[in-house]
């Protein structure tokens, strides 16, 4: 199952109809917690604000046909269901999300080869958690893939080889997090390593741009730039 980007249930290499956009909401969410989640948990994150005396069976609906389709489909039950706790079968699915996360736990704990391993964090990264969707519960998961994402190509730059090769690293964690100041002051720095002074500030002048842009107070974030910036200047 792919749910970096955008989601789908792949049987055979082929994209299953998923007709409910309830359905995709639970495979996703079930994705991000690969120990299951409950009834309240669910309709709690899929049915925010209605009235919770009707969202048991909206969710029972929702599943019977989903787990329906897929029995349909390829003949397996891909979503278990135990003591009112769903949970998507491991023995069965291979999810995208998942191979991040022990990626991300494997780079944690390197002793060796951690520039591969860091590597392969960002590797298995293919876009965004359920890219262009715009459910509530998604902003603070899609954070902490991001982090894992950003913690390793930082940690990469710090380790390269040279300004350059840490000036490209640095510059893709801007591309995952457009709108973070550390990795601004990071990335102007180095500019200012490589003697690339205008480049640093036309930087931050596009990062202040992006922040009005996007509706953001761009004082306190600005301040670390502010920083990396004026560490690019002196630096030689």
């Amino acid at each position: 199952m792919r749910v970096l980007g955008e989601p789908a249930l792949l049987i055979d290499g082929e994209p299953l109809n998923v007709r409910r956009g309830a359905a995709v909401q639970v495979l996703v969410l079930l994705a991000t917690h690969p120990d299951g989640a409950d009834t309240r948990q669910l309709t709690d994150a899929i049915w925010l604000g209605l009235p919770r005396r009707s969202l048991s069976g909206r969710l029972y609906t929702t599943l019977s046909e989903l787990r329906g389709s897929i029995r349909a489909a390829c003949g397996l039950n891909l979503i278990d269901h135990a003591d009112d706790r769903y949970r998507l079968n491991p023995s069965h699915l291979d999810v995208d999300l998942w191979r991040l996360y022990a990626a991300a736990q494997h780079a944690a704990t390197a002793v060796t080869d951690t520039t591969s391993a860091r590597q392969a964090v960002i590797d298995t990264y293919t876009g965004d958690l359920a890219a262009g969707r715009t459910w509530p519960w998604l902003d603070p998961i899609r954070e902490t893939i991001r982090r894992h994402i950003i913690d390793a190509y930082v940690a990469l730059a710090a380790a390269a080889s040279g300004p350059r090769h840490a000036l490209d690293l640095l510059q893709g964690a801007i591309r995952i997090d457009p709108y973070n100041a550390e990795l601004h002051a990071r990335t102007m720095n180095a500019l200012g390593a490589l003697g690339e002074h205008d480049a640093a500030a036309q930087l931050h002048e596009g990062y202040i741009r992006r922040l009005i842009e996007a509706g953001l107070d761009p004082v306190d974030d600005a301040r670390a730039a502010d920083a990396g910036l004026n560490g690019a200047a002196v630096s030689s």
